[in-house]
């Protein structure tokens, strides 16, 4: 719809199946149970079947020996293509002397190794599935009987391999598995002496806590000079708030794949998000606010809160939202940000990381004339 008109286009790649035979047609209709296929005089030579089109329906057709992530996501390449990126698995509930986890989807298994990344063309449909591990015995069975499905990773287009990232399922997987297997010392493992937990925060309305989910930012790892895309998680000691460690996955370049460990000292209090959370239900500025916006058709929001390595110590964010309680549209409302004893409430995270650090928040960029 554009106005009181309506613009059309045509359809100009070259996925789909061409329509133009009588045959095809005949099998499209039996296949998908509707005469309107044969009987339309809308198709023309060059009309085309688009079948199949969601992202994960037509992996599964592709490679359903594989485990999908759920959550593909879209890449914009040089070219100005979308293409869908999905990482992919191979599981097995049949490795010896290895613990057992069950999955989101419900299966239970006890091996699994993030072997394949998958992309889409989201306008053709072309698949290719490129194997970013190549030491895993199930993915060299499959490529023995499937030599031409699967591609080397180094055959991944430039512009695509930038935006191949950690996955979050695998990595929550990981994390739930160090919690317990983090302990070497066979006593202490025995005795369950020191379990972990993954740390808790509060979300959008709800005053119970809930466990953080893995989280990408952009940040610099302890000991490395330029920032990076990672994936985190931090951890506290089982049934305690304070926090312990940071798992971190990293994803840029050479680097991904790696994943690091930050432990901390245990004669040391470092806060964990929960005590952050308690100190922000106590702050009597963020109470009153709170209990003014959670009334009068209106309700508060507050977001995950982000646990960002920075120097010796840790950066701490959460942000606050409010929404009405009728046509919901979520507004950003106050920033917190916390390093040891001192939090910060103020409007937005460039203001109150300026009174945090002591210097003057940035002034708001011109607008550059002369073109859209």
């Amino acid at each position: 719809p554009s106005g009181n008109e309506s613009v059309f286009t045509r359809y100009q790649g070259t996925g789909g199946i061409p329509m133009g035979s009588l045959l095809t047609r005949i099998a499209a209709t039996v296949h998908n149970m509707d005469g309107n296929i044969l009987l339309t005089q809308l198709f023309t030579p060059d009309s085309r079947m688009l079948i199949r089109r969601k992202v994960l329906d037509r992996l599964e057709e592709v490679a359903g020996f594989l485990q999908w992530e759920s959550d593909p996501y879209l890449v914009l390449t040089d070219q100005g293509r979308l293409v869908w990126t999905v990482d992919a698995y191979t599981v097995s509930d049949a490795h010896p002397y290895s613990a057992y986890l069950r999955l989101g989807s419900g299966k239970r298994v006890n091996y699994m190794r993030n072997a394949v990344k998958a992309t889409v063309d989201a306008y053709d449909g072309d698949v290719h599935l490129y194997v970013f591990d190549t030491a895993d015995p199930i993915i060299a069975a499959y490529r023995g009987l499937f030599p031409k499905l699967f591609q080397d990773a180094a055959t991944m287009p430039e512009d695509l391999r930038r935006h191949a990232r950690y996955p979050e399922a695998y990595f929550r997987v990981q994390a739930e598995i160090y919690r317990t297997f983090h302990m070497r010392d066979p006593q202490a493992f025995y005795n369950k002496e020191d379990l972990w937990d993954i740390a808790r925060n509060i979300y959008g309305q709800e005053s119970t806590p809930q466990q953080l989910t893995p989280t990408y930012v952009v940040a610099t790892l302890p000991g490395e000079e330029e920032a990076e895309f990672l994936l985190v998680l931090p951890f506290t000691p089982r049934s305690k708030d304070n926090m312990i460690g940071l798992m971190v996955a990293r994803c840029d370049g050479k680097n991904l794949g790696e994943v690091r460990f930050l432990q901390l000292s245990k004669q040391a209090l470092i806060f964990g998000p929960m005590q952050i959370e308690a100190r922000i239900n106590q702050d009597q500025n963020i109470s009153k606010d709170l209990s003014l916006w959670n009334q009068q058709g209106s309700q508060v929001l507050r977001g995950q809160m982000l646990v960002l390595p920075v120097d010796n110590s840790f950066l701490y964010v959460e942000p606050i939202y409010i929404q009405a309680k009728e046509a919901r549209m979520p507004q950003l409302k106050k920033v917190v940000v916390a390093v040891g004893n001192d939090l910060i409430y103020r409007d937005t995270y460039q203001e109150a990381i300026a009174e945090l650090t002591g210097m003057q928040p940035p002034a708001p960029a011109a607008a550059a004339g002369g073109g859209p």
